[in-house]
């Protein structure tokens, strides 16, 4: 398939009634289950769907785009990545729903970490293919905001816990901060017209889910998450803008 074609074919508009109607069912699904007891159960199937769904979706991409080596593989890795996002939500329900035992940290947390490294290649594919010279400000993006989320994430957990849980969450912002300058950095390329809408909103996407690791991780040093915690609002937002960004490359090829 020619690049241009393929370019041409992604340039469909965004429709942001859709985006208006995400955030209706996420704030809406967050006061339902602030509201209903017994929730637990609600949250974890619709955080298990999401993801699996984002994983079929990535793969029939990818299947679609089989006769274009860069998009076939970039949106394999994508489709890697969800799939580790179920495998730990998955896992946390078993360890809490029925084992009653607290997930964090927990094997779980492995399937959670591979998200990184598969967004990471994802991204970096794309990097590559539509903007393989980094400028100035690309740099200072791909480390300045990595480094200073973490150095932030250090200094004020530091003094709450010197031990395995300080660690692992420098391990884990460290991380989702590197994914959080990537997805930046993609989305000024993407900005500026090198390619089509779709992939556009589909980093904008992997900006609120690493956006929400990345509070969730600050959050979870003072152990103040909760199941029903507003970050989830994130995680939620994230998922339902990447399968819209899958839905616009399904209809544009």
């Amino acid at each position: 398939m020619d690049n241009d074609v393929v370019a041409e074919k992604l340039e469909s508009p965004v429709n942001y009634k859709v985006f208006a109607l995400i955030a209706v069912l996420v704030v809406g699904f967050h006061i339902a289950v602030n509201t209903i007891e017994e929730s637990d159960a609600l949250v974890y199937g619709f955080s298990m769907i999401l993801p699996v769904t984002l994983f079929i979706f990535s793969f029939i991409t990818a299947k679609r785009y089989a006769g274009t080596l860069v998009y076939s593989r970039a949106y394999k890795m994508l489709g890697i990545a969800f799939i580790g996002i179920f495998l730990g939500e998955f896992t946390y329900f078993v360890y809490e729903q029925f084992l009653e035992i607290d997930p964090y940290p927990s094997i779980g947390d492995i399937f959670f970490y591979l998200f990184y490294p598969m967004a990471a290649l994802y991204l970096i594919i794309n990097i590559r293919f539509f903007s393989p010279k980094i400028n100035k400000v690309g740099i200072l993006i791909l480390v300045g905001i990595p480094l200073v989320i973490t150095l932030t994430y250090f200094f004020l957990t530091i003094s709450e816990d010197n031990g395995f849980d300080f660690f692992y969450g420098v391990a884990f912002v460290a991380a989702s901060s590197t994914v959080l300058g990537l997805s930046i950095h993609t989305f000024r390329i993407f900005r500026g017209g090198l390619i089509g809408t779709a992939w556009l909103v589909l980093v904008f996407g992997i900006i609120l889910l690493v956006a929400g690791d990345t509070w969730y991780y600050y959050i979870e040093v003072y152990e103040t998450y909760s199941i029903d915690d507003p970050v989830n609002l994130l995680w939620y937002a994230g998922y339902l803008i990447i399968l819209y960004s899958l839905y616009k490359h399904k209809k544009s090829l």
